[in-house]
């Protein structure tokens, strides 16, 4: 470091002792006041609202939810030994008018109150496939009832399974409607009702409203479990009170400020940003850690004036390994397809910046109250000399088992190498839950005997009355029928061929225009003509259910629906599709275009801003060969544990390039620093492990500790978060201290040049 940069950080820092009381009231009001914003926080785990919207489907899909009183549904599933029971029937009734008495409801669809189109003796009847005033005591007349209802496609697999042991219930949700005040208190109801079997719910709002209890509890009981086991790493790496307070303090008011500004701005807690106080806890105590290292190791050598020199040593370090991981974490906020990513990159800095901020001002200020006393000479002052002899070991691989450690890491690279191609792509929602969760349990229900829940809709803007559009959606229909996928589909056509066929004429749309709107007249007043057409009969839509959430089957419905629009929209009707499987599918797209933005953008920033805060560029090359190496083996794992790319896995690159740097970054300082001191590259390597390896383990150790706790979350994609975090920092903890060296002794003659030249500087 120029002698320059020293007497400035020295004149700083003596300032900063000056001011300290100043620096320490200012930093509790802060605390105050944005703690008291936490408040206000809110949970919304609605991965669909995220969606951008400059997205012409996720647009399309809200004005639908709109139009056709709304586009979220709530699923109830009963199962039965034979569902056409009197017994059983009354209870769908219950449940039936349960449902219907919930604000936020805008109908309900069951057994007994579902339309049904017969050819009576008066020509046709629309009616009710069971009445629910009145449900039949004979079971033989019930019998007659199923086996009508099994025979038609509208009641088969959509309210009652083939083998007609399973019925569902399903009420569609009013636009606008609290959805999770809506599920709370359907199943608050329903749990009054006297029934001897489960009730299994389904559906986008119940996933959200799951997601968001997971959240919660997440929080309340994974924040106090890092806590308390990064306490324990810290207890065990310093052995003193304030190198385990102060690292905890410092994360305290970060995660304070920064929980503290989400809630004052108006944003929401979700699936993502609910990982934020883990993340602060686990590297956010990293630059406390070293300023406390350096701290000590400058008592070590004269107490007098070692604040001061400690923090002209640390300062500059902490600042590089905090700009780079502020800087892995805004990559986030280039490529991504939904805003709480973005939401993510952009408050994760903001914390990390706060807890730099902490590290240099506040924690130096209450440093320089106390005076250690001098420590024993006949003791390392380590505090632990468990950390001590990992850095002797790892001293002692490198220099004396040189080519076993190469041969190691080559062996790891390669084998991450082949993994690297196994790697899988996962979007699915349901995914995200544990196998006891509740809706985990009604999606297999809904996947096995039903058509599935995911929404479907193709969407049509011109005259729906005219025989020309409705012919549009009977051929649509039937192009979806040859795609297993998609069941069943419904829209005012069928119920125009319907009624058409019951007249006699066949089960086709008249061609005459007069006649479908004598057909059509018929309809009027029925509930199901609201979720079909617009009051104007200028929109129509067909809705139908997907039943599989796989890769494939979304990459298919894109690549065969995305013709539709071209093919049918003319100069008098508009034809769009949408739905969560094209939603998902574009998620997808973002997942992939977000890893490889983000990891790009992070990579490229965190060179440039070491090259040129180090002005060296060989140095800022040399910092990220252990990222490099951890993010072959991170996707390398990836692909051997079968942990897909999704929502949450997706951020690990970006995060490990971020918090993994640093290692390399206070390696290198201090090797850099012993080297220009004038001890050969041996010494300034040994020492280099020695002392900067010790809080490099304490911190590696602590951060994978706070994130390995993320195993114990209830949401899948965190527990695989946790683990691949806790893995990856294992590996470039450990690669900054065997590989970076190998690299320098390797180097030997270069590595003089470059560190002696910046001492000239």
């Amino acid at each position: 470091m120029p002698d320059s940069t020293n007497l400035t950080m020295e004149v700083f820092y003596k300032r900063v002792i000056r001011f300290r009381w100043l620096i320490i009231i200012t930093t509790v009001l802060i605390t105050f006041f944005l703690g008291y914003f936490i408040k206000d926080l809110r949970v919304n785990a609605d991965i669909l609202g995220y969606l951008p919207d400059d997205d012409s489907a996720a647009a399309l899909f809200k004005q639908i939810g709109k139009t056709y009183g709304g586009n979220e549904m709530l699923i109830v599933g009963l199962e039965n030994e034979h569902v056409f029971t009197p017994d059983f029937l009354d209870l769908v009734r219950q449940v039936t008018d349960s449902i219907r008495t919930v604000s936020g409801v805008g109908y309900v669809t069951s057994l007994t109150n579902v339309i049904d189109i017969k050819s009576g003796e008066y020509g046709i009847e629309i009616g009710r496939l069971i009445d629910e005033y009145n449900i039949p005591d004979d079971q033989g007349l019930l019998d007659e009832i199923a086996g009508y209802a099994l025979s038609k496609p509208m009641y088969r697999g959509n309210l009652v399974s083939a083998d007609a042991t399973a019925t569902l219930v399903v009420a569609k949700i009013l636009d606008g409607a609290n959805r999770t005040d809506v599920v709370t208190l359907a199943t608050e109801k329903l749990a009054g009702i006297p029934y001897s079997g489960q009730i299994y719910y389904g559906g986008m709002p119940v996933t959200l409203l799951e997601l968001s209890k997971v959240i919660i509890g997440d929080i309340r009981f994974i924040v106090p479990i890092a806590f308390l086991l990064i306490c324990l790493v810290l207890f065990l790496g310093f052995r003193r009170f304030s190198g385990v307070a102060l690292p905890l303090l410092s994360v305290i008011i970060s995660i304070t400020w920064t929980m503290g500004m989400i809630g004052l701005l108006g944003y929401q807690i979700t699936l993502i940003t609910n990982v934020i106080p883990v993340i602060l806890l686990a590297v956010g105590s990293a630059y406390t850690i070293h300023v406390i290292n350096a701290f000590r190791q400058a008592m070590q050598e004269n107490p007098a004036g070692a604040l001061i020199r400690a923090m002209v040593y640390v300062a500059v370090p902490v600042i590089l390994a905090s700009c780079t991981t502020i800087f892995g974490f805004l990559s986030f906020i280039a490529g991504s397809y939904l805003t709480m990513i973005q939401e993510f990159g952009m408050f994760t800095s903001a914390g990390i910046a706060f807890s730099l901020i902490i590290s240099l001002f506040f924690i130096p200020a209450l440093l320089s109250f106390g005076k250690e006393d001098k420590p024993d000479t006949q003791q390392p002052d380590s505090g632990s000399s468990l950390v001590n002899s990992m850095t002797g070991i790892i001293a002692r691989l490198v220099f004396g088992r040189p080519r076993l450690l190469l041969t190691a890491w080559i062996l790891l690279i390669v084998l991450s190498l082949w993994g690297f191609t196994r790697i899988e792509r996962r979007v699915d929602l349901v995914d995200y839950f544990r196998k006891d969760n509740i809706v985990q349990k009604s999606e297999k229900l809904l996947k096995t005997k039903f058509n599935g829940s995911i929404p479907l809709y193709v969407h049509f803007e011109g005259d729906v009355q005219s025989p020309e559009v409705l012919n549009m959606m009977h051929e649509i229909q039937e192009y979806m029928k040859q795609f297993p996928y998609i069941p069943h589909s419904q829209s005012v056509a069928d119920l125009i061929k319907q009624m058409n066929d019951m007249m006699g004429e066949g089960e086709e749309i008249p061609d005459d225009p007069i006649r479908v709107i004598q057909l059509w007249f018929l309809l009027e007043g029925q509930e199901i003509m609201d979720q079909l057409v617009t009051p104007d009969l200028q929109q129509g839509v067909i809705q139908a259910y997907v039943s599989s959430t796989d890769l494939q089957v979304l990459r298919e419905i894109e690549a065969n629906f995305a013709g539709l629009e071209s093919t049918y929209s003319n100069e008098e009707v508009t034809v769009r599709v949408t739905g969560i499987p094209i939603m998902f599918r574009r998620l997808d797209d973002s997942i992939i275009k977000s890893q490889t933005y983000s990891l790009v953008i992070a990579i490229v920033l965190v060179f440039a801003i070491i090259s040129l805060l180090q002005r060296s560029v060989l140095k800022g090359m040399l910092a990220i060969i252990p990222i490099f190496v951890t993010l072959i083996l991170l996707f390398g794992t990836m692909g051997l544990s079968g942990i897909p790319l999704d929502i949450a896995t997706v951020l690990t690159g970006s995060v490990t390039i971020g918090i993994g740097i640093d290692y390399a970054i206070h390696f290198i300082s201090w090797f850099g620093k012993a080297y220009q001191r004038g001890h050969d590259l041996e010494q300034a390597i040994r020492e280099a492990i020695a002392v900067s390896g010790r809080a490099i383990l304490i911190n590696m150790v602590s951060v994978s500790l706070g994130f390995g706790v993320l195993l114990l979350s209830n949401l899948v994609p965190l527990q695989r978060f946790g683990f691949l975090i806790a893995v990856t920092m294992i590996v470039s903890g450990m690669a900054a201290l065997t590989l970076l060296p190998l690299v320098l002794i390797s180097g030997g003659n270069m590595m003089q040049k470059i560190f002696k030249r910046n001492n000239k500087g």
